[in-house]
């Protein structure tokens, strides 16, 4: 345990230098979250270029790597202007109520080893094997005997898992759910932050409850927990950036979008999907808000030419993916209903729809409700084109990618309807930002 504790806090400082530069505003529950984020995106790219420059991973490499981007990050920090106002956020009593469902969920993730199969089969073992050699094994990930392990994926969860084995002394996975943990506080610190922006404090804390639930991935090990904060976080930043046309958030949304496009692959068309939005709903200032958006697929692109120059096979367009698609369409129907069927938590979404058609203000929120569609079709897609038995992929993956879209939606709605049962004065950004689009 103390490992990990000491690993996760040590990401946290690794990012605050980090967060501070990218928002020099940025105090308590903002700054929290985001240095953790930032920091265990940073992780992932140190290993990833000691990896590259055939540097072995060990603490004192990994240290002294650590320590330039610290100390790189600060300098950028202390030249940024400190003539503006640090972001407060109130505190309210029902934080403790959310402190108590983290407790809860930190219990649960630590049962016991990580008992996910694909964590196992995957994430786990692609940790531990790259901890063998110290370093990423493109040996084993370009194996054809080594295809069920998704080669083709980001590997930002793995290596931090390797970070924290690397401060172990070796490999354990006894304790590695605190990082899920990790990662679901910091989406819901960025919420509660964010959040309290635009309504009062106990909204704000309810809005935060409500987030850190959803954050908290039942698929304790996989990168579920790691893409939902980064991918969440990056949405409601782009959202705030929409909203106050600001830079700072601009700023966080593109780092925040391009870790979670180096944690699995779904990440990457969350940032896809993020950039039709934008321009969908932002056409005559799309260009300037799409170089906005450049440093993400910055972020995302080294994985990418990695796993061309290793020719890492993806297996939804193995074979004839045209031939799959054409045979499934005339049963579109039928694999929609299924769909419908086998939906996780069908009452919430049923809520989420009712919340849309009640609330007022509906249009402000476009954004965010045409970035979920968007994915869910993605997501749709996929299931025409599988190789993979259709009704075994549907069971094994659609209650994951349903959760993976679940709260910048949640976080929408809720402000929406919060905001409309508080007086004018109470909710500055109630109709604030209705025609910046």
């Amino acid at each position: 345990m103390t490992a990990t504790l000491v690993a996760i806090l040590s990401l946290a400082v690794l990012g605050i230098p980090i967060a501070l530069a990218v928002d020099r505003r940025a105090r308590g529950p903002l700054l929290i979250g985001t240095a953790f984020l930032y920091g265990s995106g940073t992780m992932y790219f140190v290993l990833l270029t000691l990896s590259i420059a055939h540097i072995r991973w060990t603490l004192i490499s990994v240290t002294i790597a650590s320590l330039i981007v610290f100390c790189v990050a600060a300098l950028i920090a202390r030249r940024q202007s400190d003539d503006v106002a640090s972001q407060q956020t109130k505190l309210h009593l029902l934080d403790l109520v959310t402190l108590f469902t983290i407790v809860c969920y930190t219990l649960y993730a630590t049962l016991a080893p990580l008992w996910e199969w694909d964590f196992w089969a995957i994430w786990g073992l692609k940790a531990r094997t790259f901890l063998e050699i110290d370093g990423i094994d493109w040996r084993f990930l370009e194996s054809r005997w080594n295809t069920f392990t998704h080669p083709d994926y980001p590997l930002l969860v793995p290596l931090n898992y390797d970070f924290v084995a690397l401060l172990n002394g070796g490999w354990s996975d006894r304790w590695m759910g605190l990082t899920c943990v990790a990662w679901a506080v910091a989406l819901a610190l960025v919420a509660r932050s964010l959040a309290a922006r635009e309504t009062t404090p106990f909204f704000a804390a309810l809005l935060a409850m409500l987030v850190a639930a959803l954050g908290f991935s039942r698929y304790v090990g996989l990168a579920e927990g790691a893409l939902i904060a980064f991918g969440g976080a990056g949405v409601l930043f782009v959202r705030a950036a929409l909203l106050d046309d600001d830079d700072v958030s601009w700023r966080h949304a593109a780092l925040m979008l391009g870790f979670a496009a180096n944690c699995k692959n779904e990440g990457l068309a969350l940032l896809v999907a993020v950039t039709i939005a934008v321009v969908a709903t932002s056409w005559s200032r799309a260009p300037v808000r799409l170089r906005k958006l450049a440093p993400a697929y910055l972020l995302a692109a080294p994985w990418l030419i990695l796993r061309a120059a290793h020719t890492l096979p993806t297996d939804i367009v193995e074979g004839s993916a045209i031939s799959r698609l054409l045979v499934r369409l005339p049963h579109a129907h039928q694999i929609l209903m299924f769909l419908a069927e086998e939906l996780t938590k069908p009452w919430f979404w049923i809520a989420i729809l009712i919340g849309i058609l009640l609330a007022p203000a509906r249009r402000r929120e476009r954004f965010t409700y045409l970035v979920t569609a968007i994915q869910c079709v993605f997501y749709v897609a996929v299931y025409f084109i599988t190789p993979n038995g259709l009704r075994w992929h549907v069971l094994s993956s659609w209650p994951r990618l349903t959760a993976q879209i679940a709260v910048p939606i949640t976080f929408a709605v809720f402000l929406m309807l919060a905001n409309s049962l508080l007086a004018e004065e109470d909710a500055p950004h109630a109709e604030a930002g209705f025609d910046e689009y």
